[in-house]
């Protein structure tokens, strides 16, 4: 039987309480701090404490106050997180640094002993201002990740043949037969100068000298005929101020040109090699008033006027090519780095080095090397005593030019087609392939050999590659023909070692195979500015490319004969 329910012994006239859930009860409101312990620490001891956060942390400590946003933005602070994640991992690299004591102060950023390498020039700065690591950290930062903001600036709305760009401290210079030369601002985007070419000069080849230290750039431009001008560029003045005029020559037309004030290097498209250099000018005392309006006989040599060093002939040199002058402390360096053609492996690099003395300007030596392998020689090894591809011209009157077969820019997609571009900066050689490819080579030169290491196969490009350029410390930039594919690449001490330096690490699968960049570089994934976001127009042609600490540049050129041409600026900052 179920048992019975207990009967309630209240009575059931008596309403029974509606029962509630029992709510928790809420817990004592704290008291109002009366004492912010966080004012009564010092700046100095504040910063001390944010120097020990992370990168993040750091980050959200700037949202806390306004005091906080101002420490957080100490100099010190970013000085030690750039020297850590920047500088720091290339100097550990530095033979026997690892083996040196956990607190050797050449590993501290904030001591005199710290090696900053390529970065001293941040720390000890000649213009005697403060540099703003934060914004410096931040502008690496953006290259590591390939985070930038892309302007244009509009060349001509017709297609203007043989545009030649170059670019110098945040000046890009451009020439053509139709608007001359033009020095355009890459901050404000306007025409800083302008110089009118005289009928008939047709450039072909454009250099820039950076040495000038006074507010001025160089300016060197080949031409057509064989001739070639200069001028300097007062970036204040904003004018082009003329210098000397080389008359037209027979030895052809100029295919590259260096410029290093007071030196001048030059090449024919007849491989015709040729070294000038200017005497310093003296300065000229005024002359008496009495004497102002009298002429004064001319001399036979003008002051200003180039001196010939050098003269050198090529008979197994292809382009591309590329120039360079470098000097040491008693000698000066001219070099020029060529495509030479071989039986087996296609083409490859070669490399000739003509070293001058500064005192005499008299030719030392000259030496030479290739990337060629082991056993093999170029197509065309000269049966003479002469070992050298570039040697002194027999006469006056040079040999015509031998059958160099120019490298077509169709060429065959395969491994053995003829670079499209090729870059030098000591110590590093970079060419570019229509297959997709990079290729890069480490130049040793010391005072008794010069050598150059086999190539090295970058990949990552979908397209064919028409241009990079690379700097002396091994970061380098390339641009795909189409597509609209802008990789940066950190190639510093070759791809021997996996590098520390990298935010992106090496994959041992691709080092193995030989297939190497993937990992070296990152795509640049540009966002339009405001002013450029409904006018900015992505596709076309590039042609040419170049960089510095804030920006890239490109030469884009629109489809058709009647495509327009701009300049694409990329800026990191």
């Amino acid at each position: 039987m179920p048992p019975k329910r207990r009967r309630s012994i209240v009575s059931p006239d008596v309403s029974l309480p509606v029962q509630k859930r029992a709510r928790g009860q809420s817990p004592p409101q704290a008291a109002p701090l009366t004492h912010n312990h966080i004012t009564k620490l010092s700046d100095e001891l504040l910063i001390r404490i944010l120097h020990l956060l992370s990168l993040p942390t750091l980050l959200r400590s700037q949202l806390v106050s306004h005091r906080f946003y101002r420490l957080s933005s100490d100099s010190q602070i970013w000085k030690n997180l750039y020297y850590s994640r920047f500088v720091l991992p290339r100097a550990l690299r530095i033979p026997g640094i690892k083996n040196a004591p956990p607190r050797d102060e050449a590993l501290v950023f904030s001591s005199r002993r710290s090696k900053w390498l390529s970065e001293e020039v941040l720390v000890n700065r000649g213009d005697g201002k403060s540099t703003d690591w934060k914004g410096r950290y931040k502008l690496r930062h953006n290259w590591s990740r390939g985070v930038c903001e892309v302007r244009e600036i509009r060349l001509r709305e017709e297609r203007s043949l043989g545009v030649l760009v170059r670019m110098a401290e945040g000046v890009v210079l451009t020439v053509d037969a139709e608007d001359g030369l033009r020095g355009w601002d890459l901050k404000g985007r306007a025409l800083i100068a302008r110089f009118r070419l005289g009928e008939g000069e047709v450039p072909t080849c454009l250099a820039v000298d950076e040495q000038d230290g006074k507010g001025g750039l160089g300016v060197a431009v080949g031409f057509e005929d064989g001739g070639w001008r200069i001028w300097r560029l007062d970036v204040k003045e904003r004018r082009f101020v003329e210098g000397h005029r080389h008359p037209a020559s027979s030895n052809g037309t100029l295919s590259a040109v260096a410029y290093a004030y007071p030196y001048l290097l030059t090449i024919t498209e007849e491989q015709l090699l040729s070294l000038y250099s200017f005497p310093e000018r003296e300065p000229q005392s005024p002359l008496p008033a009495h004497q102002g309006n009298q002429e004064v006989p001319p001399s036979s040599v003008q002051p200003g006027e180039p001196r010939l060093l050098a003269s050198l002939k090529s008979h197994t040199s292809w382009p591309p090519l590329s120039l360079s002058i470098r000097t040491t402390p008693t000698t000066l360096i001219a070099s020029i780095a060529y495509t030479l053609r071989t039986y087996t492996s296609g083409y490859t690099v070669g490399l000739q080095e003509l070293h001058l003395s500064l005192t005499t300007g008299s030719v030392i030596f000259s030496r030479l090397t290739s990337a060629l392998p082991q056993g093999f020689t170029s197509i065309l090894a000269s049966t003479s005593s002469s070992s050298s591809p570039f040697s002194t011209p027999p006469s006056p009157s040079r040999s015509p030019a031998s059958t160099s077969e120019i490298c077509p820019a169709g060429s065959s997609r395969s491994e053995t087609s003829c670079p499209t571009s090729l870059s030098y900066s000591h110590p590093y050689i970079l060419a570019t392939h229509p297959d997709n490819t990079l290729t890069l080579y480490l130049c040793t030169s010391t005072a008794s050999t010069l050598s150059i290491t086999s190539g090295t196969k970058l990949w990552g490009h979908t397209s064919s590659v028409s241009s990079a350029e690379i700097t002396p410390r091994g970061k380098a930039v390339s641009v795909s023909t189409r597509g609209n594919e802008l990789r940066v690449w950190e190639l510093e001490g070759g791809l021997g070692t996996s590098s520390s330096t990298s935010s992106i690490g090496f994959n041992a699968g691709l080092r193995k195979r030989g297939r190497l960049g993937v990992e070296k570089s990152v795509v640049v994934r540009p966002s339009p500015s405001k002013d450029d976001k409904a006018n900015l127009d992505y596709e076309g042609c590039r042609r040419w490319v170049g960089f510095d600490d804030e920006v890239v540049i490109v030469l884009k050129e629109g489809g058709g004969e009647a495509g327009r041409q701009a300049l694409m600026v990329y800026d990191f900052t």
